[in-house]
């Protein structure tokens, strides 16, 4: 009897010890996979990038990235806002654009509200709206200096087909974001409350696949994060999925972290043998048909794997 318990306590022990190391092993080979894509990953003046200092589109990437978990891609958005409350495209860009024009848009206006809800950088989100409210055209001439009808607002001045133009939408938008960061809701925000569920379900079901429906992907994840409009949310997520199945921040977004996506990520993503020299895509926002993987820039597979806790 005394031989059986003791063969019962050290079989129980050997459990134990098994189930701890397994996870330590898993955890260690997925620390070297990402380590692995960071080798491919490129950087720009200190930040992720595309390949070839290509950072115009970061200010969305960054806020994904940050969103995730990457610590980069926070410093990246913070540093892309200057100190009037401007925000550009990236922190290379920051003040200027480098003498382009459209130096901002809504869609990374998204990776802002990413970055905000993240780290509730509140300072940030005050000098933000306060540049907003500051700086609106004047819809007719100035009188005397003074404007006497303003124009819409806007995130940037340099815009030359209203992309900076802050629609009912992304003011409702903003408003959730100030109510997580315990701030007042601006007139505007009050004003279109709501106005962006109305719409979310209605773009994720004909915005042309790609980056246009990347963008309502975006905004059903972060209305996940903030736990609001549930219904929109969740009626947009299936028509993501339905129409390109196999993107897998869509399935991330219907499914959660399933190891079967864990998976799929491994098989696509870089590797020594099949690493891209492009470097020029974040393979989320293309149309699936387009297998924009094969030129991943690195930092869309990081992201994907701080999603699913690879």
């Amino acid at each position: 009897m005394r031989s059986l318990r003791l063969a019962l306590f050290l079989a129980t022990i050997a459990a134990m010890n098994n189930c701890g190391s397994e996870p330590h092993s898993r955890l260690k080979d997925s620390d070297d996979i990402i380590q692995q894509w960071r080798t491919f990953a490129p950087v720009c003046a200190g930040y992720p990038a595309k390949a070839n200092c290509d950072d115009g589109d970061m200010a969305l990437f960054g806020g994904l990235l940050c969103a995730a978990g990457e610590s980069l891609g926070c410093d990246l958005v913070r540093d892309a806002q200057s100190s009037d409350g401007q925000w550009w495209r990236s922190p290379r860009r920051n003040p200027g654009n480098l003498g382009e024009k459209n130096s901002f848009s809504r869609d990374m206006a998204m990776g802002v509200l990413l970055y905000l809800q993240t780290t509730h950088d509140t300072d940030a989100a005050q000098r933000w709206l306060g540049w907003i409210q500051n700086n609106r055209p004047c819809a007719v001439g100035k009188i005397r200096g003074h404007c006497p009808v303003p124009g819409p607002h806007r995130f940037c001045r340099d815009d030359g087909d209203f992309r900076c133009v802050l629609t009912p939408a992304n003011w409702a938008l903003m408003g959730r974001v100030w109510d997580d960061l315990g701030l007042p809701r601006s007139v505007e925000m009050k004003a279109f409350a709501k106005s962006d569920d109305l719409v979310l379900p209605a773009q994720a079901a004909h915005s042309p696949s790609g980056y246009a429906l990347h963008l309502i992907s975006t905004e059903v994840w972060l209305k996940q994060r903030l736990n609001t409009s549930e219904r929109a949310r969740q009626s947009a997520a299936g028509t993501l999925i339905t129409r390109q199945p196999s993107n897998l921040f869509f399935e991330f977004l219907n499914q959660g972290p399933v190891p079967t996506l864990r998976d799929q990520l491994r098989k696509i993503c870089p590797s020594d043998s099949s690493a891209s020299s492009a470097r020029n895509q974040w393979a989320w926002e293309r149309d699936t048909s387009e297998s924009a993987w094969r030129d991943s820039m690195g930092w869309d597979c990081i992201f994907m794997a701080k999603l699913l806790a690879l």
